[in-house]
Order: C-alpha cells, then structure tokens, then sequence
C-alpha cells in the first residue's frame, strides 16, 4: 500500500517557513573552485515589499507579504504575514500567520517576534539571541512559557536564506547545510540546500532567468526558483500547493474579495489515500495485515506494540485491556508525565477539569475511559489548522483529532496517568488519512486510546508511525 498524507498542521509548518531559525553548519559545492565561492559582498539585501499568491491545485489559497526594511541603527527589519483560507472536511480552515525579525548587517538573527491565528486556536511567542543562545517565550490559552535553547551556531533567519546564498557562487551542484530551529513545534532540524541550475520561469506575466533550488528538510522534498538577489519567485510545497510572485494587486485579488478557498478542491479530501480492498470499518476486526511501500519504513516506530513490521508487512493486533496501575503513577518514563509549553499537565484549570473528570477512579485504565468520555463530549469535532494547545482546547471547546489528543494527554498525565501522544494514519470508510491519539499505560503495558472516536483500545485501522508531541509529528509530512 502507498500511502501520502499531508495534513493542515504541516502546512503552518510551512507557511511559517520565515518563523523558523538556522544556523549555516557547512556547504560544499560540486566542481566550484574555491576562490569563486563568494560573489561581491556589496550584494545587497534588496529592501521593499514582496507579494506572493498562494494556489492549491490552481486555485487562490491565500497569499504572503514580506517588508524587508533598513533599521536606524544598523542592520534589517524583515516583517512577514501570511493569510490562507483553505476547505477542509467541507468547511472552512482559515489561517493567519506574522512574523517580525531583527537581522543585524549580517543577516544573523537579533530578535523575533511571531502569532499564529487559526480560530479559536491561538499561539504567539518572541525571542531573543545571545550568541548560539535562543531564549523563548510562547503565549497560548493565556499562560506564558520560557525556555531557553541552545544551538551549534548563532541562529538565521530561514527566510533569509535567499539573500544569503546571493552571496555565494550558486553553480549548479552546489550544496549547503543548514541546522534549524522551529519555534511553532520548538525543534531543531537540519535542511539541506542543493542548487540545481538556472531555469526560466515565468512570473509577472514574463518569462525571467531563475536559479532552481531545493530544500530536503526532515524528508520533504521543496522546490523553489529565486532571483540573483535572493528574491523568491516561485516554490512548490507539495500536493498541488504553490507559492508565486506576484504584484499587491494581484496578490490581494481573491482573497480580499473572501473568494480564497471558496472554489478549490477540498484539501483534506484531496489528499487521502483510498483503500477500496477493505470493509467501510475495521471497528470488529482483531487483526490487519498491510504492505506498505513508498516511504523509508526505518525512519518510523512501525514496529514494537501491537504492531509488528517484518520487510515491508506491517501486521497490527488489537491489544486486550487489563487491569490499571494505581493512581498516581510514579514509576514511568519522564516524558509520560511532563508538563510541556503545550501540554499544561500542570496548569490548575487542566488539573481541576481532570479531577471532576475522573471522579472515583483509582487506576489508569478506568481514569483512560473517564477522561476519553469528557474529551470526546466536551469539544464540537472541527478542523483547527493551527498548533495544539490543551488550556485553549480546554477553554475553546473545539478541536480536530491534535486538539483530542493533546487535551487528553495534558489531563490524564495532571493525574498521574502516564501518557504518550500518537500520529499515524487512520482508516475509515475506504480511504486512510492523517491522525493523532494516545497511548496510557496500563498494567499489562501500554493501552490505545482515541478521545477523538470514543475508542479504548483503538481500531486496527490505526497504523502508529510516531510517538511524541508536535516537535515529532511534524515527520510524518513525508508520509
């Protein structure tokens, strides 16, 4: 089975591509000499504004602005907003990402600032540089958290990358290596730049000469055709969607008139995978069997648990549900109990919603089907495109199967029950696609749990491929 998947979570990924942070590690370049690795250094950042419009299988989406000013005392402002609004499971899924940089004459990252807008869901965090030192701070469901981190290099910002590589000799077969850092899913990941060569392309109504570059970040694979000075022109993010120059007008035109979106394809539906060789449900059956080619399988926790991966077969048995661990559990691995930025096990709003939740249950697998049932009938199941938060899940009351999942594990772990977060692919009614859920443990080991669809232990039709938070899932995208 080939399966492919990429869900709205990864698209804040990408559209947020100017929130993330690199550091340069090394580049090497193929057949380059090494005294015409560097162009004039005089190669200025070219100040402005520049519009793109972005397309989703040929139809307006959204579009993206980034200002890019000289700061009195020295260095630049790089200012960015992107809007989207997309359909998915038929409804609406709208968007709105800014980001603001302070780059000194460098180009090396001083400061930032960022907000992400996928109603009700809200995230906003700022940052500051010392050195190789990254100190964070994010602001979602009203608390605040800090954290600092530490990188090989001082960081860049990631959508200044084209002004940088103007700098260098970008033959073809010229290669650089970037380690990151993404403060919506607070990650670190390298991203490898290859130059391709020079190829027309045409925006602004001409045809221009275009240097072809792609990016490789966490098996992606992104394409992207740039100006001499930097300026992006045109990128292919995958599944149909596409980034290209335009003017304001242009850029504006639809999506100021509330037309974006309103006509393309469903995005969600367009990119599940269809399985019509099995049954419309899995909900009664103990045993699957699936070959599943098409991807890298050891990148994957495919194999241990109810699954079992042998070459490319993947076989997953339902599991039993035995008895539960006393409450509170102690004796679990750390990441199974920790509070997170965001997943606020700690938080007092999470810890009382927990308690009356749970009322008197004294074990993790009766705690797991209490807390399930409050999850599943306390949130309206509705696409959120934006970064999971447990306290405004909790406070919204609204969420996709992140928003389930992440509420779940803040709530359970509040009380003692160990819990892991999950994503994988799902099955329903011929096709598969995108999910999150969770695992608590139990006495006899680790038990599914799905708040989303009311499941303990989940389906068959749940092919784990991760466990951990937003920092992990965001791998699956290759998928």
């Amino acid at each position: 089975m080939r399966v492919s998947r990429w869900d709205l979570l990864g698209l804040v990924s990408l559209a947020a591509f100017g929130v993330s942070l690199g550091a340069l590690v090394h580049r090497h370049a193929a057949r380059v000499p090494a005294d015409v690795q560097l162009l004039d250094p005089s190669t200025d950042v070219q100040l402005g504004t520049e519009w793109m419009g972005l397309y989703f299988r040929g139809e307006k989406v959204g579009l993206t602005r980034l200002t890019k000013a000289a700061r009195p005392e020295g260095g630049y402002r790089f200012e960015s907003y992107t809007t989207m609004r997309l359909l998915a499971l038929h409804g609406d899924a709208p968007l709105e990402l800014e980001v603001d940089a302070d780059l000194d004459a460098g180009l090396t990252l001083e400061a930032f600032r960022f907000s992400v807008d996928a109603k009700p869901a809200s995230l906003a965090g700022k940052g500051t540089v010392d050195g190789t030192t990254v100190t964070l701070r994010l602001t979602t469901g009203g608390q605040v958290s800090e954290r600092q981190l530490e990188l090989a290099q001082p960081p860049v910002l990631r959508s200044n990358l084209g002004p940088m590589l103007s700098r260098t000799a970008l033959e073809p077969g010229a290669r650089f290596r970037y380690e990151t850092f993404d403060p919506l899913t607070q990650r670190a990941q390298p991203v490898d730049v290859e130059v391709v060569g020079r190829e027309p392309v045409r925006v602004l109504q001409r045809e221009v000469d275009a240097i072809h570059v792609r990016q490789t970040v966490g098996g992606l694979t992104l394409d992207g055709w740039m100006n001499p000075r930097g300026e992006m022109l045109r990128q292919e993010l995958g599944l149909g969607l596409v980034a290209v120059r335009e003017t304001e007008d242009e850029a504006r035109w639809g999506v100021v008139q509330a037309r974006a979106g309103r006509s393309a394809a469903d995005f969600i539906e367009a990119t599940m995978v269809p399985a019509e060789w099995l049954p419309a449900s899995l909900e009664h059956r103990t045993v699957l069997q699936l070959r599943l080619a098409g991807v890298e399988l050891g990148r994957f926790e495919l194999d241990g648990g109810r699954q079992r991966l042998e070459g490319d077969l993947l076989t997953v048995t339902k599991e039993a549900v035995g008895a539960g661990l006393p409450l509170p559990v102690t004796d679990a691995p750390a990441d199974s109990l920790e509070a997170t930025a965001l997943v606020q096990a700690d938080h007092p709003a999470i810890e009382r919603a927990a308690r009356r939740a749970l009322g008197d249950a004294t074990d993790t697998v009766t705690a797991a089907r209490r807390l399930m049932a409050f999850v599943h009938g306390h949130l309206e199941q509705k696409l959120v495109p934006g970064v999971p938060s447990a306290l405004e899940t909790l406070k919204s009351r609204v969420g996709d199967c992140n928003e389930h999942s992440t509420l779940f594990a803040a709530l359970a772990r509040s009380v003692g029950v160990p819990t892991r977060l999950v994503v994988g692919l799902v099955y329903r009614e011929g096709r598969f696609g995108y999910h999150a859920w969770n695992e608590v443990l139990a006495a006899d080991g680790w038990v599914t749990v799905d708040a989303t669809w009311d499941q303990l232990p989940v389906s068959v039709g749940h092919l784990r491929f991760l466990r951990g938070g937003l920092d992990r899932q965001v791998e699956i995208l290759p998928v």
